[in-house]
């Protein structure tokens, strides 16, 4: 994989998570110019021996985390993300974060490979990813430097069909970026 291009991280409320069937989300937002993204699967290790050997190994995904990063994050995307409410308006607007679980969110982006020719970029949507994020700030030293958010996301499996097994993201190829921005904006509900 020879990865060029890395944007569009958007993410969306997950609205319901109905037995069967796909997911739904509330209107999303793009949140911030992305930097990067890391994921990383847990597997299951469940291992049977029989004649005093390993004869099977159930490796299956169980849930996954992923670390973005991200240039900035909006008021809106930090309370779609982890419940910071709102008071008051202009000057005297504040934004309070409370004790309360971050909430689910589906998030997507658009990779590029360049070795492939006919549809380079892929679109990404996690269907159901809970947030949380640490804060680093430095104060200006000799030379300025950017600190931008990093945030870490569980991933957890849903079950949109009747197969009973867990799935975690999906994946479609495009010719253009143009394209996979438009599918990955339209699993967020962005117009």
């Amino acid at each position: 994989m020879a990865q060029v291009t890395l944007k569009n991280l958007v993410i969306a409320p997950l609205a319901t998570e109905p037995d069967a069937a796909a997911p739904t989300y509330g209107t999303g937002l793009k949140a911030g110019h992305l930097m990067r993204a890391n994921v990383s699967w847990n597997r299951s290790d469940v291992k049977l021996h029989g004649d005093d050997k390993l004869v099977a190994k159930d490796n299956s995904i169980t849930s996954g985390t992923i670390t973005v990063g991200t240039t900035y994050l909006s008021r809106e995307a930090l309370s779609m993300l982890f419940n910071y409410t709102e008071s008051g308006t202009g000057e005297n607007a504040r934004y309070v974060l409370g004790a309360d679980s971050s909430p689910h969110v589906g998030v997507g982006y658009v990779w590029k490979d360049e070795l492939k020719t006919s549809k380079p970029f892929t679109a990404v949507w996690f269907y159901k990813v809970q947030f949380s994020m640490n804060e680093d700030m430095n104060t200006r030293g000799e030379n300025k430097e950017y600190g931008t958010p990093e945030m870490e996301g569980t991933i957890f499996g849903i079950f949109p069909d009747a197969t009973g097994n867990p799935k975690f993201r999906e994946e479609g190829d495009f010719a253009t970026e143009a394209a996979a921005i438009a599918y990955i904006n339209g699993k967020a509900g962005i117009t």
